[in-house]
């Protein structure tokens, strides 16, 4: 999946670079960008693909938490902002919600704790 994404990636990592000073970074936003900022053009096989998407996907994160933390904005411009919606729009998509799985017993029966009790044969209300 993330060898499909990293053309907008690719895009994306362009875009954040291009308007990096309108947003408001941390320590780990710093170091994401830099990631990005040194490999953007050197991507030439799957799994550097995929880390790069990756590292992407780490920088939206930074500085969506920096803002949370600080509770601040986390663009200062107008080109920052639509760079970071974007970028997060990209980070945010395409995570499929795996439906949670009712736990059973190796044997394929439900869980003890979800067996029904009963009294004599007949089931407990």
């Amino acid at each position: 999946m993330q060898e499909r994404r990293f053309p907008v990636a690719r895009r994306i990592g362009r875009l954040l670079l291009e308007h990096r000073d309108g947003i408001v970074l941390d320590t780990w936003a710093t170091y994401w960008l830099g990631e990005i900022a040194e490999t953007i053009d050197d991507r030439d096989e799957p799994a550097k693909r995929a880390r790069f998407t990756g590292w992407v996907d780490s920088f939206v994160r930074a500085v969506h938490g920096h803002a949370r933390q600080r509770n601040q904005p986390s663009t200062t411009t107008k080109e920052a902002r639509r760079a970071l919606a974007h970028a997060t729009e990209f980070t945010f998509q395409e995570r499929p919600k795996i439906p949670e799985q009712v736990q059973r017993s190796q044997s394929g029966n439900p869980a003890r704790r979800e067996r029904r009790r009963t009294r004599g044969g007949r089931t407990a209300r």
